[in-house]
């Protein structure tokens, strides 16, 4: 984790095996108009095929939630590269399958 007490958060997505990851101090972005900067579908059965998450300080229980969209689960390999890119203490690290009324 960096030396900042506040942890690393933002939306992140696989399309296919390309990672795509974006930093937030807020919630600017939501998916939608994420996808629509960077070129990737926005609605529809590309966006729905694409895994995509958010990654969420939650400072007052001091843990960092992987939240994710579209698997059951994220692979070690996609779970690695989420933990590297945002900089996550695996220690306060918890993975949850978000539901899609939290997009």
């Amino acid at each position: 984790m960096r030396s900042s007490d506040v942890p690393l958060q933002g939306l992140f997505a696989f399309d296919g095996e390309t990672f795509h990851f974006v930093l937030q101090e807020t919630p600017d972005f939501d998916h939608v108009e994420w996808f629509e900067s960077i070129g990737l579908p926005s609605h529809g059965p590309g966006y729905d095929a694409l895994l995509r998450g958010k990654v969420i300080a939650d400072i007052d229980r001091d843990r960092v939630v992987i939240g994710f969209y579209g698997a059951p689960y994220l692979s070690n390999r996609r779970y690695r590269r989420v933990v590297e890119a945002f900089e996550i203490d695996e220690a306060k690290a918890v993975e949850k399958r978000l539901d899609e009324a939290y997009c």
